[in-house]
């Protein structure tokens, strides 16, 4: 009887979390063997409309082959939200600011091979992803701040890119407007 009234007082307590945080009480019975949730399959995104995300590129940290390791993120969140069958514009908007040393990774391949450390043969290794992502309905945004710091112009940037004045800036003003900022 003990037991009994162990798993129920669990389960009760694990749809009150759930409910808090938002989500569906059906992912309790999914979940009430805690030693074989990695054998589960893959929770999906439940909400699948109205998704607005701010990503900040703050860093130039990258794989070997010179992407870096934010832009992946960002083209792996665009490659999910498609596979499921979201639209850009219409089910989720996502943006990008680059900032800080990730600034570099909006630079033509030209800017690129002049004006970063460690250039690579071929100009700027994030050029292929980032023009994927701006066919994906991804905004991206560069900071006035860093472009100042670091010596770059308007022409050293890809076409699709924007200048703020701002990175921080940009991010504030994108949460206030319901985006959410992540920085991955």
């Amino acid at each position: 009887m003990r037991k009994k009234m162990s798993t129920v007082a669990t389960a009760i307590a694990g749809l009150l979390i759930l409910s808090l945080q938002g989500l569906p009480s059906t992912a309790l019975a999914q979940s009430n063997d805690n030693m074989t949730e990695n054998t589960k399959p893959p929770l999906q995104i439940v909400n699948q409309t109205a998704l607005k995300v701010a990503i900040q590129v703050n860093y130039a940290d990258t794989i070997p082959n010179g992407i870096g390791k934010q832009v992946l993120a960002a083209k792996n969140l665009l490659d999910h939200y498609t596979a499921l069958g979201m639209k850009a514009g219409k089910d989720f908007d996502i943006v990008m600011v680059f900032r800080a040393d990730g600034a570099q990774f909006l630079l033509t391949d030209e800017a690129y091979e002049q004006k970063v450390k460690a250039p690579h043969a071929k100009g700027n290794p994030n050029r292929a992803l980032l023009d994927e992502l701006a066919r994906g309905g991804v905004k991206m945004y560069e900071c006035g701040v860093a472009m100042r710091l670091k010596g770059y112009t308007a022409q050293d940037l890809v076409p699709y890119s924007r200048i703020v004045v701002s990175g921080i800036g940009a991010l504030v003003d994108f949460e206030k407007s319901g985006f959410l900022a992540v920085t991955p």
